[in-house]
């Protein structure tokens, strides 16, 4: 159906994440009704879902910014991406369960330093390489001699192949 291999990967991973959520939804509901434990699976596995989906856009998108085309800027992009929607998640969680205890702003410090460190390798503008001198030029390396090829014994025209008397 799809001859692009990394939208096979990716269907294949949305199709797992659909079927294994429904199972765990249907043993969650079945068992303890009373705590749906398994919207927490939805939520991280759909957070890693949609950053697959995202990346997948990115990079088969037809546009010429470069963020689209340049592979680093299009890499901290989808970083950027996994960040906000994993920082979203955790105030979310962290609001729910822990509303008494602030805890989710250390994994967005933390990794906040992690994504600008990126982003500025990114976008950092790069600067020319510096010519290198010590490489001869297609011409000079023309006119420069070759040495004869060495020949092993048992070749024909050696010293070795040729039979004493």
């Amino acid at each position: 159906m799809f001859k692009d291999l990394s939208m096979r990967v990716f269907l294949i991973h949305l199709a797992a994440f659909v079927a294994i959520t429904a199972g765990l939804a249907a043993v969650n509901l079945w068992f303890a009704p009373q705590y749906p434990w398994f919207i927490w699976v939805l939520i991280g596995w759909g957070a890693a879902v949609a950053t697959h989906a995202f990346a997948l856009l990115m990079r088969q998108t037809r546009r010429r910014e470069r963020i689209f085309i340049d592979r680093k800027a299009r890499s901290f992009t989808v970083h950027l991406f996994a960040y906000v929607a994993t920082v979203l998640i955790l105030f979310f969680v962290n609001l729910t369960v822990t509303p008494n205890l602030w805890w989710f702003y250390w994994v967005a410090l933390g990794w906040g330093a992690g994504v600008i460190a990126h982003g500025a390798c990114a976008f950092r503008k790069q600067q020319p390489h510096a010519p290198q001198e010590a490489q001869p030029t297609k011409q000079a390396a023309k006119s420069r001699p070759r040495p004869a090829p060495k020949r092993s014994p048992g070749t024909p025209g050696s010293k070795s192949s040729k039979r004493s008397s």
